[in-house]
């Protein structure tokens, strides 16, 4: 009965569909790890159905250990809300929870099929204000993604996220609210301020960031001093608790941006009350040139007091890359993207002026439809795949 039920709602979908109610798409995107041994990375099958304003979107994911991810959302316009939501479910398999708490850590593995987390979003928009709220919540342990909620010491049975934010122009408010089944709590807030005129057309942006741990982190950025013959000074200064990150740069009329980022905090004195010096973590330039087309070097330093998204770039004894990315008219309309690297060792040895390894990304459009995708590095590892829209 269930079986006929299933076979009936999706002729009654297609028989809709084909009467010209509604319309399908979607787009399959797999890759394969070829090299050092071939396996299924991940295939991915998205379908979109869309009728009466609204858009109903399935996303499967098959990785090597089989049915891995399945998600449902739904997007469109209630009266004057513009409303989504979306529920995530482990279906097959088993998958493993990583997670850190304070100085403790461990794996929780669990077996589908599975609820994961869900969504729900309702945005007004109303005389140049925009009032956004979103309410999320994850079952257990999928929630340690997002929150410990006093894990391990106590085991919650789900975590709620709610978000607020209000937009008048130029200001920007962003009020979180979470419960860990103790009630709902103050989280955090964000305020951001665009465009604060200063004096001789010079603007900033700047963003407040509020917990109720206490103060984030203010940030200025969009600092640009015009200096002479159409060359300008880009400033962005960044201060936490415990470390100031300053990124500078100079803009060339018709040639493109050069960025300088550094990486590093104040030696303080004894008394805590003075600096006794800077010390630097490393460095990123980068140059900017046309869309898509750049060119960025990074040296490390103190590799270990990088940033976490800089850290996991480099393998074992490795502190600076070399990068260059560019782009360019492809096939039907579509643009190619490439970008190579080339990392280095910070220790003497045999390679040839310090090279570890190479690699590259690319992205080549050989249909309208349809982009290849090919990944390679010297280490060695090969992968390809592809995204066919339809």
């Amino acid at each position: 009965m269930k079986r006929a039920l299933a076979v009936f709602s999706v002729l009654a979908v297609l028989g809709f569909s084909a009467f010209g109610i509604g319309t399908f798409s979607g787009s399959w995107d797999t890759n394969i790890k070829l090299l050092p041994s071939p396996s299924l990375d991940y295939t991915k099958l998205t379908l979109k159905y869309t009728d009466l304003g609204f858009t109903i979107t399935s996303v499967s994911t098959f990785t090597g250990a089989g049915f891995t991810d399945q998600s449902f959302s739904l997007s469109g316009n209630f009266g004057p809300f513009e409303v989504s939501g979306a529920m995530y479910f482990l279906p097959t398999g088993t998958q493993t929870i990583s997670w850190t708490c304070d100085t403790q850590t461990g794996e929780i593995p669990i077996t589908g099929p599975k609820y994961k987390s869900a969504n729900l979003q309702a945005k007004l928009s109303f005389g140049g204000i925009s009032i956004t709220s979103k309410v999320e919540h994850w079952a257990w342990p999928f929630l340690l993604a997002k929150s410990c909620c006093g894990y391990p010491t106590q085991t919650p049975s789900s975590y709620m996220l709610y978000t607020n934010t209000i937009v008048l122009a130029p200001f920007t408010l962003v009020l979180r609210f979470d419960d860990c089944c103790t009630g709902i709590a103050f989280k955090d807030l964000t305020l951001d301020v665009t465009g604060i005129g200063l004096c001789c057309g010079i603007s900033l942006d700047a963003e407040f960031y509020f917990t109720k741990a206490g103060f984030g982190y203010l940030s200025f950025s969009g600092i640009e001093i015009p200096l002479c013959c159409g060359v300008s000074l880009t400033a962005t200064v960044t201060f936490t608790v415990d470390a100031k990150v300053v990124e500078t740069g100079l803009k060339f009329p018709g040639i493109g941006d050069t960025c300088f980022t550094v990486y590093g905090d104040a030696i303080k004195t004894d008394t805590g009350f003075g600096w006794a010096g800077i010390d630097i973590y490393g460095w990123k330039i980068k140059c900017t040139l046309g869309d898509c087309n750049y060119v960025e070097f990074l040296t490390a330093l103190q590799p270990d007091k990088m940033p976490k998204a800089i850290k996991s770039l480099f393998q074992t004894n490795e502190s600076e890359y070399m990068k260059l990315g560019f782009c360019g008219a492809g096939c039907c309309g579509g643009k190619y993207t490439v970008d190579l690297s080339v990392f280095f060792v910070n220790t003497r040895g045999t390679n040839l002026f310090g090279i570890s390894r190479i690699g590259a990304n690319m992205s080549i459009p050989v249909m309208s439809n349809l982009t290849v995708k090919v990944a390679f590095t010297s280490t060695p590892t090969l992968d390809v795949g592809w995204v066919f829209t339809f």
